[in-house]
């Protein structure tokens, strides 16, 4: 009969250090144990997260800072939202190694980030065996390394951040460099008439080549690419193809024992769908009633951050944000998007290596092709536990 027991959760590591987002969002912690169940041992984790936000002027998205849904002009009616949409859970299954020593783990995981009342939504569902990762990940065009300290789900606003369903090969070319591919979902993020029709056809194709360097290889630079196909028909009923394409270099350089910096810098066209602020709002490319092709819209999308731990329990995080795109150039509607601004600081006191409060304020600002603007500024306070 297999055993079933749990395992009290252990972390060694120094209160702030161990409880950053870089650490959270990448998995880089344990969770309770499960073990011995078939050869296979199952880990249960997660964190509880409250947020007390108030925001001075309005916009739409009240639970994170998203600049793009900011009201243009700017309106000075606030609003207090209460919410723990960012708590999440998360189950992985450690598999025995094959007969090669190839590593197995799945992993499912889910947030309330779902609805209004908090329903459960799918994050991740991923396999890992060996050098292959099949199912809903991060994307490869992104850096899942170098988040910034921030309490605030939906910031950077230029942040290439995106889950794909995808797969993916990554090699370790030595200890400190790794390259990695990725076939990842297709489709299109277009403004079209309603006479065409989005397909999907082919899927995005990644590349990355990632450098660590420094003390225990805390430090990193990353390169990475991305073809995007989008695949219409316009009204004429032809089948046609249009190629994004974008490049991202990011990376997280340690500046010692206190001090950290990360960025991001990426340029491209057509490839609006992986970005944090805009996904989803047609920003990929357009076309007009009169034209037969898609026109891909090209975005600079770049950000930077600055880490800091005052004390082993006390740190603080400042940065901004900064993302455009062409829209003045092509014949988009007036209240189209030319660019958004974030910029957020916040102290964060670590009680434990489970627990810690934070206060931040942070700043959005959105800017439309006629030139018309509009801006919020927001005060969030937050609590965190995990699990």
């Amino acid at each position: 009969m297999a055993s079933l027991y749990v395992m009290a959760q252990k972390d060694t590591a120094e209160n702030g250090k161990g409880l950053t987002r870089n650490m959270i969002e990448g998995g880089k912690y344990q969770g309770f144990l499960f073990t011995d169940v078939k050869g296979i041992r199952l880990q249960f984790s997660g964190y509880v997260q409250a947020d007390y936000i108030h925001d001075f002027m309005q916009i739409s998205n009240i639970h994170a800072m998203q600049p793009s849904t900011i009201t243009v002009p700017t309106v000075t009616e606030g609003n207090t939202a209460f919410t723990v949409r960012q708590s999440r859970f998360a189950f992985t299954a450690f598999g025995a190694p094959d007969a090669k020593g190839r590593a197995l783990k799945a992993v499912l995981e889910f947030d309330l980030w779902g609805s209004l009342s908090g329903a459960p939504r799918l994050r991740h569902a991923y396999i890992q065996h060996g050098k292959w990762t099949f199912g809903q990940y991060w994307s490869n065009f992104m850096d899942d390394d170098n988040w910034p300290n921030i309490m605030d789900y939906w910031g950077p606003n230029s942040y290439v951040w995106t889950r794909q369903i995808q797969l993916r090969f990554t090699q370790q070319i030595s200890t400190s460099m790794k390259f990695s591919v990725s076939a990842e979902q297709p489709g299109g993020d277009l403004s079209i008439p309603d006479t065409w029709k989005s397909r999907t056809n082919f899927p995005d194709v990644t590349a990355a080549f990632q450098k660590n360097f420094g003390k225990n290889n805390g430090s990193h630079i990353r390169l990475s690419g991305l073809m995007h196909p989008m695949d219409y028909k316009n009204a004429d009923k032809d089948n046609k193809t249009t190629i994004g394409g974008a490049f991202n270099l990011s990376g997280n350089i340690d500046l010692g024992k206190n001090d950290d910096v990360k960025f991001q810098f990426a340029y491209g066209s057509g490839y609006a769908k992986y970005s944090e602020d805009i996904s989803g709002q047609g920003y990929d490319g357009f076309a007009g009633t009169n034209d037969k092709s898609i026109k891909n819209i090209n975005m600079l999308a770049t950000w930077l951050y600055f880490d800091h731990f005052w004390t082993k329990s006390l740190g603080s995080t400042i940065g901004y944000g900064y993302l455009r795109l062409n829209t003045p150039d092509l014949a988009l509607p007036d209240a189209a998007i030319k660019a958004t601004h974030y910029a957020s600081f916040n102290t964060t006191y670590y009680f434990t290596t489970f627990f810690k409060i934070a206060g931040e304020v942070l700043y959005g600002k959105r800017e439309n092709r006629d030139n018309t603007s509009g801006e919020d500024v927001r005060a969030q306070f937050s609590a965190f536990f995990k699990f």
